[in-house]
C-alpha cells in the first residue's frame, strides 16, 4: 500500500502542496499566490505537535492609504481598499501592541489571514484542516492575536475542532460571548474569557488580587497563570504546557507584560509576593 504523503492530504482538500527547498508551500488559489502553511508550528515538545493561528489585531476600520506599503500590497492583491480589524475592543496594554506583532512583514501576513477569514473562508477551512491532518497537530492556539469577528467564522472553527476531536486540543482567549456559547459541548476546545465582571483578565499584581478576591467570593473557579512570576515568556514557549487550559476553570488571570512603567515584582513587590503564594497553593 502506497504511503500517504502531505501532498496527497492537501490534494484531498483541493489544495496544491509542494516542497520548496527545506520549506513547504501551499497554493492560495483565491489570491493566486504560494504561501507557507498558515499555522506556524511551535517548539514546545511538552504539549506535543503544537501550532498557532494569528490575525491582525485591533478594532478600527483602516483604509489602504493609511497602511504600511507591505500591507497595501496585500490589500491590492485582494482588490479591497478598506477593512475592519477583528477585535471587538482594543485593550490598552495588549501584548500585541509590542514586539514582533508590529514588524511590517508580520502585520502584512496577519492582515492576509484576516482577509482569508473574511472573504475566502471555504478555502481557509480546507487549508487549516489539511494542515492539521498533514502535520498531525495535537494542540492549536487560536488567535495569538486577533479575535472572533462573526458567528460564521466561529462555526468554521467548531467544524474544524469536531473533525479532530480525538487528535487535537484547541484553545483560545476571547471577549466574544457568542463564541463562548458556540463552543459549548465541543469537548476538545478550551476557551478562556478575556473579560471578567471586574475588568480584563490581565493586569498588575494589585489588579489581579482585586479580581481574584471578587471572583472567588462569587464562587467562580479562578486560576492565575505562573508566567510572569519567574520569567517573561510567550505562551508558545512556556514550559508549563499551559496548565490553565487543561483544568476546568471559569477565569484565568495573567500578570501583564512588563512596560516602561510596570514590572511585576519591582513595581509592586508586596502584591507580587501575594500572587506567588496563590500560584504556589493552586499548583499543589
Amino acid at each position: 500500500m502506497a504511503r500517504v504523503t502531505k501532498k496527497d492530504i492537501y490534494a484531498k482538500y483541493g489544495i496544491e502542496f509542494k516542497k520548496d527547498g527545506n520549506s513547504e508551500k501551499i497554493f492560495c488559489s483565491p489570491l493566486n499566490i504560494w504561501l507557507n502553511p498558515l499555522m506556524p508550528k511551535g517548539t514546545n515538545t511538552k504539549v506535543g505537535k503544537a501550532a498557532t493561528w494569528s490575525m491582525i489585531h485591533g478594532n478600527e476600520t483602516v483604509n489602504i492609504i493609511d497602511m504600511h506599503i507591505k500591507m497595501q500590497k496585500i490589500m491590492e492583491l485582494a482588490n479591497i481598499t478598506e477593512i475592519t480589524f477583528p477585535c471587538p475592543v482594543h485593550c490598552k496594554g495588549c501584548y500585541c501592541d509590542n514586539g514582533c506583532f508590529n514588524f511590517p512583514d508580520n502585520k502584512a501576513l496577519n492582515l492576509l489571514k484576516l482577509i482569508l477569514a473574511k472573504y475566502y473562508r471555504e478555502w481557509l477551512e480546507n487549508a487549516l484542516t489539511a494542515q492539521i491532518e498533514a502535520d498531525k497537530l495535537t494542540q492549536i492556539r487560536i488567535h495569538v492575536s486577533g479575535d472572533f469577528f462573526d458567528i460564521d467564522y466561529v462555526l468554521m472553527w467548531v467544524r474544524i475542532a469536531n473533525k479532530f476531536e480525538k487528535q487535537t486540543i484547541f484553545w483560545t482567549y476571547t471577549k466574544v460571548d457568542y463564541a463562548l456559547s458556540a463552543f459549548e459541548g465541543v469537548k476538545n476546545v478550551f476557551i478562556v474569557p478575556s473579560m471578567t465582571p471586574y475588568g480584563f483578565n490581565f493586569g498588575t499584581c494589585k489588579e489581579l488580587l482585586y479580581r481574584y478576591d471578587k471572583l472567588t467570593k462569587l464562587g467562580y473557579k479562578v486560576h492565575i497563570c505562573a508566567c510572569g512570576t519567574k520569567y517573561e515568556k510567550h505562551c508558545a514557549d512556556c514550559k508549563h504546557g499551559c496548565k490553565a487550559v487543561k483544568i476546568e476553570c471559569d477565569y484565568v488571570l495573567f500578570i501583564k507584560h512588563s512596560t516602561n512603567d510596570y514590572k511585576a515584582g519591582v513595581t509592586d513587590p508586596i502584591e507580587f509576593s501575594q500572587v506567588c503564594e496563590i500560584i504556589a497553593a493552586q499548583n499543589n
